[in-house]
């Protein structure tokens, strides 16, 4: 008999987990939020490192993401329907207006003769303004800008294939300078650089067909 008290009295007195942690749930609630508050808090400011821009990156991600690459093969567009600007940003003269030629009549490569259909709505040398509209741009370098928003106007990376299928440009090249003012003027913009004629098939207008 005085076992069995003395076992009554043992179980008595042992911690019930369950019921306590019933008594104090909002208690453990508040604290497990806090901390979930405090390690957000740390994580954000010291373990989060902000993104680094690769602005090549964008424009290649930008062209996957509208698959321009399998547009290479749509023939048959009305390429004087896209408004172009050629500017030119080296010490050559006249070489803008060589590639107006080379664009609205063709060139000819490797005995074939490839038609040029385009009409350039400009030709001129990348003046001040020009700079202040697409930035300062190193004359070494030949840059394509398109300020047509594709989001809006997704037929135009038809053209834009056509236009890299003519030129022999990588898509690489691209960049996307969107705004207001540009579009009212144009669709594109070519920047001559230095290496206007490198890896590309602006080499063969050296002498437009006719």
């Amino acid at each position: 008999m005085l076992n069995k008290n003395r076992q009554r009295r043992y179980n008595y007195n042992k911690p019930n987990y369950i019921l306590i942690l019933k008594n104090n749930s909002s208690i453990i609630l508040f604290f497990t939020i806090l901390v979930i508050m405090i390690y957000s808090i740390i994580d954000y400011n010291f373990f989060n490192e902000p993104p680094i821009v690769d602005v090549q990156r964008h424009n290649l991600e930008k062209i996957r993401e509208f698959n321009l690459n399998e547009l290479y093969n749509q023939k048959n567009l009305n390429h004087n329907e896209v408004r172009i600007w050629i500017l030119n940003n080296t010490d050559q003269t006249g070489l803008a207006g060589k590639m107006r030629d080379c664009f609205e009549i063709g060139y000819q490569k490797n005995e074939k003769k490839i038609k040029g259909d385009y009409i350039i709505y400009k030709q001129d040398n990348f003046k001040s303004e020009d700079r202040y509209d697409l930035g300062k741009i190193n004359s070494e370098v030949t840059k394509v800008f398109v300020h047509v928003d594709l989001e809006d106007y997704p037929k135009f990376k038809t053209h834009i294939q056509e236009f890299l299928s003519f030129t022999g440009f990588e898509s690489e090249i691209i960049d996307y300078e969107y705004s207001q003012k540009l579009y009212q003027e144009r669709d594109i913009t070519i920047i001559l650089g230095n290496n206007w004629n490198k890896n590309n098939n602006l080499i063969y207008c050296k002498e437009s067909i006719n």
